[in-house]
């Protein structure tokens, strides 16, 4: 099977004896660490007191990671498989990056799902809504339809991401300031640009492939 770069994102908290000692487990002989820690601090017009509910910091951060910044720092990579560190591949009924590549497709994920968060849903809906207004007029369809890449595990071409019109919106929800506040996940970002930008016959659902997601003690079965 094709051995693919093995990217471990971080915030400069794994110091480089850890990263041998990781290394040395691993099966990859191509394993990379990137500290992307640059990244991972709150815009100087955004104070902790002003976060509206609970959720960590760095939770708020790592969804605006995978919504805008991944794309910056894959540019070097034609497609990515995403899988989080939470999450342990069970099964593959084959190569997910060469199977949507074959497909010539943009995207590809093992389920599809909702937005359950509902400060998110009353917040990102109505700006999604401002942003169609201001950029495209209108649509026939709300991008915001609740039909949305469960994103813990997903495979997609990266040019997709960077196309002008993408990183438009992907950037306009960076720069807002409620997408911290509110705590804006990249599920529904995302899914939100697919549903604008992408070509329905360009995003799949990745078929015969099994995982367990440790933080939400749930398993995605093939057949899920």
């Amino acid at each position: 099977m094709r051995q693919y770069p093995l990217i471990i994102w971080h915030e400069g908290n794994i110091p480089e004896e850890h990263q041998r000692y990781i290394a040395d487990q691993d099966l990859n002989d191509d394993l990379r660490f990137v500290d992307v820690s640059r990244v991972f601090r709150l815009p100087i017009t955004i104070k902790e007191k002003d976060l509206v509910e609970g959720w960590a910091v760095g939770y708020r951060l790592m969804c605006r990671f995978h919504s805008f910044y991944i794309w910056r720092y894959t540019r070097q990579f034609d497609y990515v498989m995403r899988l989080d560190e939470d999450c342990t591949l069970i099964s593959s009924a084959g190569d997910p990056i060469e199977l949507l590549a074959e497909v010539q497709g943009d995207f590809a994920a093992a389920v599809f799902t909702k937005e359950s968060h509902i400060l998110t849903n009353h917040t990102l809906a109505v700006f999604v809504q401002n942003f169609i207004a201001s950029v495209r007029g209108n649509m026939d369809a709300s991008p915001y339809n609740q039909d949305f890449p469960y994103t813990n595990l997903y495979v997609t071409r990266t040019a997709f991401w960077r196309q002008p019109e993408v990183d438009q919106f992907l950037d306009a929800v960076r720069r807002e300031r409620d997408s911290l506040r509110f705590r804006w996940g990249d599920l529904p970002v995302l899914g939100v640009a697919l549903n604008m930008f992408a070509a329905p016959d360009k995003v799949y659902r990745l078929s015969g492939i099994g995982y367990k997601h440790g933080s939400h003690n749930s398993t995605i079965t093939p057949d899920s």
